[in-house]
């Protein structure tokens, strides 16, 4: 049986599934968990299924991104792996640099005739152990720092970790967006990051009127900078 076989075989698949299955799992209970919040903190179901459908909008734009490396995860590593990395930690990019590494510990180029079932189970571990790093970060720290925002909301005015969790959100995108222009000296992406600015801040000026615009404000600033920096470029 050749690699193809193999790697998209019903085996594979059905060992795949069970990372899946898990995080159908885990979204279960987060959404269990956060409806239980709401109904706390005294947050309607309307308001909550509105965040939902939000988001839910807003993801369409990011997961276009990946679409074109998805095609060659598949052509190397077969269907049912990339199904589960990408449904598991979702960032192809790095999953496709993780089994490029890996597969280079033994000498072999990913994308050559030499690439092996020996050099696929090397792949398979290099993103396992890649991904690790990031979820023992993610258990150690995030009790902390929930012991941290509480204490912060003690000691000082509750409407100043809202302006610094506003503040965190706007650095964390300004740092994305910074990293795609400046240095990189393409005038596609300057005119990309302009359209989108302009167009989240011309939704923002209007959505006191049409509060619907604001659920798609992201997506439609990322949509349309796209398609600026195509057309001129």
């Amino acid at each position: 049986m050749d690699l193809k076989s193999i790697i998209n075989s019903p085996g594979m698949w059905i060992a795949s599934s069970f990372m899946v299955i898990m995080v159908v799992v885990q979204s279960a209970i987060f959404m269990r968990e956060a409806f239980r919040a709401a109904d706390q903190m005294g947050i309607s179901r309307k308001t909550c299924f509105t965040g939902m459908r939000a988001a839910a909008i807003t993801s369409i734009g990011p997961a276009m991104g990946p679409v074109v490396i998805l095609i060659s995860l598949i052509s190397i590593l077969g269907a049912p792996t990339t199904w589960m990395r990408l449904n598991d930690i979702g960032a192809a990019r790095t999953e496709l640099l993780s089994a490029t590494i890996g597969a280079q510990v033994i000498g072999v180029d990913i994308q050559s005739a030499a690439y092996n079932l020996k050099a696929f189970s090397y792949s398979l571990w290099s993103m396992a152990l890649t991904d690790m790093g990031w979820i023992i970060v993610a258990l150690i720290l995030t009790p902390r720092m929930k012991q941290a925002l509480d204490s912060l909301t003690k000691k000082t005015d509750k409407q100043w970790v809202t302006l610094v969790s506003a503040g965190a959100a706007m650095g964390l995108f300004s740092f994305l967006t910074g990293n795609q222009v400046v240095g990189v000296g393409k005038s596609g992406n300057i005119l990309a990051a302009v359209a989108a600015a302009v167009t989240m801040l011309l939704i923002g000026l209007i959505s006191d009127k049409y509060p619907r615009l604001q659920e798609i404000s992201l997506g439609a600033a990322m949509v349309i900078g796209m398609f600026t920096a195509a057309t001129f470029f």
